[in-house]
């Protein structure tokens, strides 16, 4: 069966919240991040929920790896409360844009051919501030598939921003 894949990401207030205050980590010159869970419709993805880097996260100024068993308990607690899966991953860069890097490229791919996992896509949050100050980052959900990768507006839901202002849609494919 063919999935179509989702064009549009909606980031929920409590999600985005989260991603806002653990970027502000960044002004130390070191990325950061954390897994994004939520649900899928049709063209929609719902990011209900996204993680913190966890106490055994790496971060360096252009590394992240996230502490697995933290997002591993964290996802165990979201599906229980609301079904939310793991859908993708959000981080920093230190530099803009907010694009992915071929790291990260590889990353994505590597996951999506994962059997045990089957992700039929990959969404990938961004977030990059040209000033360091982490204030007005900007930021940029992909939507990568074994395929390709492209860009696609980040819808955020009402509530409060952060400064946040998302970038609109490119197709990179």
């Amino acid at each position: 069966m063919t999935m179509l894949t989702p064009r549009r990401v909606i980031l929920t207030a409590s999600a985005m919240s989260v991603i806002a205050d653990e970027a502000r980590a960044s002004a130390d010159g070191r990325e950061t991040g954390g897994i994004l869970l939520g649900t899928a419709e049709s063209d929609t993805i719902t990011v209900r929920h996204a993680g913190r880097p966890g106490p055994g996260a790496i971060r360096q100024a252009e590394f992240f790896q996230r502490d697995l068993q933290h997002a591993q308990y964290f996802a165990k607690y979201a599906f229980a409360l609301d079904h939310s899966i793991w859908i993708g991953e959000w981080h920093t860069h230190l530099r803009t844009p907010p694009t992915p890097s071929a790291k990260d490229l590889a990353t994505y791919q590597k996951l999506l051919s994962d059997p045990e996992l089957a992700f039929d896509y990959f969404v990938a949050i961004i977030l990059a501030d040209s000033t360091n100050d982490w204030r007005t980052p900007q930021l940029a959900a992909w939507i990568v598939t074994s395929a390709n990768a492209c860009a696609v507006l980040a819808v955020v839901s009402a509530g409060q921003l952060g400064g946040f202002f998302p970038l609109n849609a490119v197709d990179t494919a």
